[in-house]
């Protein structure tokens, strides 16, 4: 155990940083982050209500981009599981094929 706070901060990042994340992963830290800035904009400071509104704009795009790939990745998966199920039939050809 580090006794130095800051180091200690400091090794937990390094060690956060080591592995890689999944989708699943970003999807989730994206959403504390929106809901995060959505809560800024309610401040009376209204800088800190601007950057809140960029920083949801910003974020609701990436958010949406991630949640599309994500459902492209289950349809893939999917198609995938299908075409392993048709695979020990041997090929098909169409009605014009010779």
């Amino acid at each position: 155990m580090n006794p130095d706070p800051k180091e200690a901060r400091q090794a937990k990042r390094r060690k956060r940083r080591m592995k890689s994340g999944t989708l699943e992963d970003a999807r989730a830290l994206l959403w504390r982050a929106l809901t995060r800035a959505g809560d800024l904009l309610e401040e009376e400071d209204a800088a800190l209500s601007l950057k809140a509104i960029h920083a949801i704009s910003q974020g609701a795009a990436a958010y949406a981009r991630i949640v599309e790939v994500g459902e492209l990745e289950a349809r893939i998966a999917a198609l995938e599981g299908q075409h392993g199920e048709e695979e020990g039939s041997g090929p098909r050809l169409g009605r014009g094929a010779a």
